[in-house]
């Protein structure tokens, strides 16, 4: 196990790494590197390959993520329309092109298979690709949607929080699909030769009340990372961006050992609650104004969020979402942060 395996490895098991992790927030950003737009990559799996290699060659952050629209796939495969920009716009499914509008139920819908519907083999290629030129060197992952994010995307987001007033229990059947769904692309992943990391940002308290994640995602999800541990998965992030601290006793229950601290999250209850349950988690420093301000800036932003970790041997380093076009030498000084001493 390289170096750069091993100090991963050691955060996610609160052990004392050599130093802090560094694991940036790059999806459509990867287009960047090869001078291609996300859409194109997110069509291509050369191209995918290609921009994941360039980004690691160039970063050499302390893990890997195989994703471009990362919330898209699993629902386009189910049905739902992906629309593709030829500008740096990110891929999307709108509101009214998702497979569940219009009253359709979700048990009208099949469970897709990774190895053939949409762009689901796409991302699997590019992944086993990834992972036999760099797995030996670097921890690869394979970007899943949580159960409500997928959900979101099947049934439209509005729709679906209208429904979780209106109609409950279409809700728990939805997310019920959308776990199996998820974890056969999970384990696509695997098979590949990858880990699995799981984003459901739509769960997020800014969206969704603490009450009514408990209601409706915290089972579901407990079932998808339960799903992956049995396949022998020994580390399955779950990435819930905005600030977590009001479900972050729910957030510590879905089984999850590596779980997000956004910028807007209190980062003191963050290390309270994981130093007390021995959960990893990462530490976001705010990119949305990346094309902006200097590497300075974010250098100091990332040494502020280490000082914030207080040594915590379960820390890791990122950012928000890298904004597309971000100039490499931002992601070079938070690197240069994490590798301080």
């Amino acid at each position: 196990m390289t170096t750069k395996a091993m100090r991963f490895l050691e955060a996610l098991e609160c052990r004392t790494p050599d130093r802090v992790p560094f694991v940036p927030a790059i999806y459509e950003h990867k287009g960047w590197f090869i001078g291609q737009t996300p859409s194109a990559i997110a069509r291509d799996a050369a191209l995918l390959t290609e921009a994941a290699l360039s980004e690691y060659e160039q970063v050499r952050a302390d893990a890997l993520v195989i994703g471009v629209d990362v919330y898209n796939v699993e629902a386009e495969a189910v049905g739902s329309k992906v629309t593709f920009f030829d500008d740096t716009g990110i891929p999307a499914v709108a509101e009214e092109d998702a497979i569940l509008q219009g009253g359709r139920s979700v048990h009208e819908c099949s469970v897709p298979n990774p190895r053939k519907d949409g762009r689901m083999p796409l991302f699997v290629e590019s992944a086993r690709r990834v992972a036999g030129k760099l797995g030996k060197f670097v921890p690869i992952r394979g970007a899943v949607s949580g159960p409500f994010s997928l959900a979101a995307n099947l049934a439209g987001p509005l729709n679906l929080f209208t429904m979780t007033l209106s109609n409950p229990q279409r809700v728990h059947d939805t997310l019920d699909f959308s776990v199996r769904v998820a974890y056969e692309y999970g384990r696509a992943f695997i098979e590949a030769g990858c880990g699995v990391i799981v984003f459901d940002s739509q769960a997020s308290p800014d969206l969704l009340s603490p009450a009514m994640y408990k209601e409706f995602v915290l089972r579901p999800t407990r079932d998808l990372i339960s799903r992956f541990r049995a396949l022998g998965v020994r580390h399955v992030p779950l990435i819930i961006g905005g600030n977590t601290t009001a479900i972050l006793e729910y957030y510590l229950e879905t089984g999850a050992n590596n779980i997000l601290c956004d910028f807007s999250a209190d980062v003191s209850r963050f290390l309270e609650e994981c130093r007390q349950h021995r959960v990893a988690f990462r530490r976001n420093i705010d990119s949305r104004d990346f094309l902006t301000i200097a590497p300075d800036e974010v250098y100091c932003r990332a040494r502020t969020a280490i000082g914030e970790s207080r040594g915590y041997s379960g820390f890791i380093l990122g950012t928000g979402v890298v904004p597309y076009g971000t100039a490499l030498e931002c992601l070079l000084a938070a690197g240069t942060a994490a590798r301080s001493r």
